[in-house]
């Protein structure tokens, strides 16, 4: 726009006279521009800033997001690593308690988990356990019976439960739980399970007023606890299978009888410590033949038990002896079980071997023994009934011979009838000795005085060519014997050792005292443990073999010529022996001569020297009742007692004799009672005296001798025992010591 020329300007640059003052104008253009110009300015700024504001506002989301994601990856990295932890602990970690020691040490990284607990339920006794509690307040809980506490709500339900004191009040007045320990400020446990189990749980709790577990503590618990459940189940798994390997090795190396795993080849794949013991101390075994390793032979036994069970997939048992050097040295028993896989094939065999040697000469013992307790029980049948017998002849021909002079015809005849009787009473005292019977005198008594006055018979007796030696312990405690039968004893094994030496040699006489252990008594069926004196009879001569051996004890058994023994002499031995308590062992070889060793109880009191006083026959004048079922026995006890003066009452059976105690026995001063009866015994009618007359004084007699069915009777108030076959001084002495009370 072109300017006027009233608008233009002077040199001095003021308008010319006479033109409008235009400077207001310009100043108001001025302004208005500069109005407009700060305007744009203004909203320029305004924009910038709007502009600024906003970037530096998805500048600071940008940098949260990127916190946010740097914390997050963190966690996830700190979790990730607790993870490997827990997979890392159980993996390594034998000891149950140090590993839950580590997830403690875990969750306290990723949480607050000062008080901290597992709980794990043992479903077969449904019993709870604490294996881990490590809390502030209340102490470790020991095994428990199930309640409505928390910890059971979370077991029961398999949920999760984060829960304030207040909440817990509340959950308990609804009946959902019972009030179980310490009020704790929140609580928080998740279940640990196993697929849909639930098996324990883990919890944790704190009592401080201003903590507060959040949701994502519940959260991270949870997932947390997952990973822990598989670590405690394997590692239980672990130590269950753990520990039922060391449970069954130890089974397996405890049994005392070996045990062998074979393959199908049997090559010996494992066995037991008492295989070890047994076989294997001067090689491996493993990878050897059986048969090798165990038999010493190039090929299997014949039958052989493994491979029958191989091949019939059964199981199989065989009784096998053993041999080394071409000797037996003994017995096993062999069990053998086959060993299937999945498909039923027989991959091996388990061979279960037990020796056996010690039960088959315990066997061999006892049949030994039942035996010898048959035939006594045979030999004192007969030695009762031959003394029933024997107690008329030998009645009468005694009391015949002492009412006859020594000049009359019949004395001669009546003594050789006593002396016969006499021997015939000695061959049954030996089959009852035999018959563990024998009529004992027992009294306190140095053996070695027992063998000094047998040394003096037998000097004279034995042929010069066989030397005697002695070896007497002088210490020897005294033993509880009769010194009649021990000496009659040590008799018959020095005639038994003299006639083993016809050429002459040497007999040794020794004795000793001996304990017996509890493994020795068992060798012997019929010891017992203990101290003994020992009496040893050792001899030079011919020896016996094992079959001798064997029947040297029995009744009528002898080696001799035909006419040259009776066969009781041992046999005599034995039985003595057993009735003091003892028993005998035999040591000997073919040409290597016998030994004969007698163990008897020590008893340790004083001796009791023998009273040599001859025996008065006195008669009485009183009443005595015989009962007796053998009608000679009754005559000839009646025919002597009245001889001597006595009154005789007689009763054929135990019975009659109750009938005539019962009607006439305050006129009775004695009961000469027989034992063994038909119908009613000696001690039911001695019973049934005694309630009749609790004094009543009786004397037993009996063919059987003094027993322990006497010794029982007699403990029930009996007053005397005399054996039949008896002689007239012998009855009328113990008549007269029960009539007097001196029995």
């Amino acid at each position: 726009m072109k300017k006027t020329a009233s608008q233009k300007r002077g040199p001095a640059g003021k308008a010319k006279t006479g033109e409008k003052p235009c400077a207001e104008k310009v100043q108001r253009a001025r302004s208005a521009e500069q109005r407009k110009v700060e305007s744009e300015l203004n909203m320029y700024r305004d924009q910038l800033e709007e502009l600024v504001s906003e970037r530096t506002l998805a500048l600071e989301l940008a940098n949260r997001q990127l916190e946010a994601e740097i914390d997050e990856r963190r966690q996830a990295e700190i979790l990730q690593s607790a993870l490997y932890q827990i997979s890392e602990k159980a993996s390594r970690t034998e000891d149950l308690h140090e590993l839950y020691t580590a997830l403690h040490g875990i969750i306290s990284s990723l949480l607050y988990a000062r008080n901290f607990y597992i709980a794990l339920l043992d479903p077969s006794e449904q019993l709870l356990h604490f294996p881990y509690y490590i809390d502030e307040i209340d102490p470790p809980p020991g095994p428990q019976k199930r309640s409505r506490g928390l910890t059971e709500y979370v077991l029961r339900t398999g949920q999760p439960l984060l829960v304030s004191d207040q909440q817990v009040e509340q959950m308990a007045a609804e009946g959902l739980i019972e009030l179980l320990g310490s009020p704790s400020n929140e609580w928080l446990g998740v279940p640990l399970k196993r697929g849909e189990r639930t098996f324990g749980a883990l919890v944790i709790q704190s009592y401080q007023e201003d903590f507060h577990y959040s949701e994502r503590d519940r959260e991270l618990l949870i997932f947390v606890s997952q990973h822990i459940a598989d670590a405690l189940w394997r590692k239980q798994a672990e130590n269950d299978l753990m520990e039922s390997q060391r449970f069954l090795a130890a089974v397996f190396n405890g049994i005392q009888d070996g045990i062998s795993v074979l393959d199908r080849d049997l090559n010996i794949v494992q066995v037991n410590q008492a295989m070890e013991r047994w076989y294997g101390q001067h090689m491996p075994l493993a990878g050897k033949k059986c048969f090798r390793a165990y038999q010493e032979r190039n090929s299997p036994c014949s039958p052989c038990p493994s491979l029958r069970a191989i091949r019939e997939k059964k199981p199989q048992r065989e009784t096998v002896a053993l041999f080394q050097e071409g000797a037996q040295r003994g017995w096993i028993e062999l069990h053998s079980f086959p060993i299937f896989d999945h498909a039923g094939g027989v991959t091996g065999v388990i061979e279960y071997v037990r020796d056996i040697t010690e039960r088959k000469l315990l066997e061999e013992r006892f049949i030994q023994a039942q035996k010898m307790e048959s035939i006594g029980l045979l030999a004192g049948g007969i030695a009762h009934d031959f003394n029933n017998i024997l107690g008329g002849i030998l009645g009468y021909a005694s009391w015949l011979k002492t009412n006859i002079n020594r000049d009359h015809p019949f004395f001669r005849p009546v003594d050789t009838i006593e002396k016969s009787a006499s021997r015939a009473a000695e061959l049954t005292a030996q089959l009852l000795a035999f018959a563990r019977g024998g009529k004992y005198d027992l009294r306190p008594c140095s053996l070695n005085s027992v063998i000094s006055e047998s040394l003096k018979i037998l000097s004279g007796t034995l042929d010069k060519s066989i030397a005697i030696e002695t070896n007497l312990n002088e210490s020897l405690p005294t033993v509880e014997i009769d010194v009649g039968q021990i000496q009659q004893v040590l008799m018959n094994l020095c005639v038994n050792a003299r006639d083993a030496m016809p050429g002459g040699g040497r007999l040794t006489i020794q004795s000793s005292v001996a304990r017996l252990s509890e493994s020795d008594a068992r060798n012997q069926p019929e010891a017992k443990p203990g101290w003994f004196a020992v009496l040893a009879v050792s001899d030079t001569g011919v020896g016996m073999e094992d079959g001798v051996k064997g029947r040297i004890f029995e009744p009528f058994f002898t080696t001799k010529e035909k006419g040259k023994g009776t066969g009781l002499g041992l046999s005599m031995v034995y039985g003595v022996v057993k009735n003091h308590g003892g028993f005998i062992n035999v040591y000997s070889e073919p040409g290597e001569g016998s030994t004969f060793k007698i163990y008897l109880p020590l008893s340790g009191k004083p001796e009791v020297l023998e009273s040599d006083a001859d025996t008065e026959m006195a008669g009485g004048h009183e009443t005595i009742l015989v009962i007796d079922d053998e009608e000679a026995i009754r005559q000839v006890a009646a025919d002597i007692l009245e001889s001597y003066g006595y009154r005789v009452r007689m009763a054929c059976d135990g019975a009659e004799g109750v009938a005539v105690y019962g009607s006439e026995g305050a006129g009775i001063d004695m009961v000469l009672l027989d034992m063994v009866m038909p119908r009613q015994g000696g001690r039911e009618t001695f019973l049934q005296l005694k309630r009749i007359d609790p004094k009543v004084r009786v004397l037993f007699s009996t063919g059987y001798s003094q027993n322990e069915k006497v010794n029982e009777i007699m403990a029930l108030g009996v007053q005397g025992f005399i054996q039949k076959p008896y002689q007239v001084k012998d009855l009328l002495a113990k008549v007269r010591a029960v009539l007097d009370g001196e029995s």
